[in-house]
C-alpha cells in the first residue's frame, strides 16, 4: 500500500490545502491524484507529494506518474 500526502500552496497568500492518499494500485492512485488536482481550490499554486515511510520498489512503481519530493 502507497501513502502520500499531497499539498497544494496558495502562491496568492499563506493558505494550503492537503491531503493524504492511500492507494493499493496505481490505475486507483492515479484516479485519486486526480480527484486531489481537481479540488484544489486556489487558482495560482504550486503542488508537492511526499511519501510518508519508505517506499518499495513495487511502491515506486504505483507512483511513477508522479513527482515526489
Amino acid at each position: 500500500m502507497v501513502r502520500v500526502n499531497a499539498y497544494a500552496f496558495d502562491k496568492n497568500s499563506s493558505a494550503l490545502y492537503g491531503e493524504q492518499i492511500t492507494a493499493e494500485t496505481k490505475e486507483e492512485f492515479n484516479t485519486k491524484m486526480d480527484e486531489f488536482y481537481n479540488s484544489i481550490p486556489f487558482t495560482k499554486y504550486y503542488t508537492e507529494v511526499e511519501p510518508v515511510g519508505d517506499l518499495s520498489e513495487q511502491d515506486w512503481e504505483i507512483v511513477t506518474d508522479h513527482d515526489l519530493i
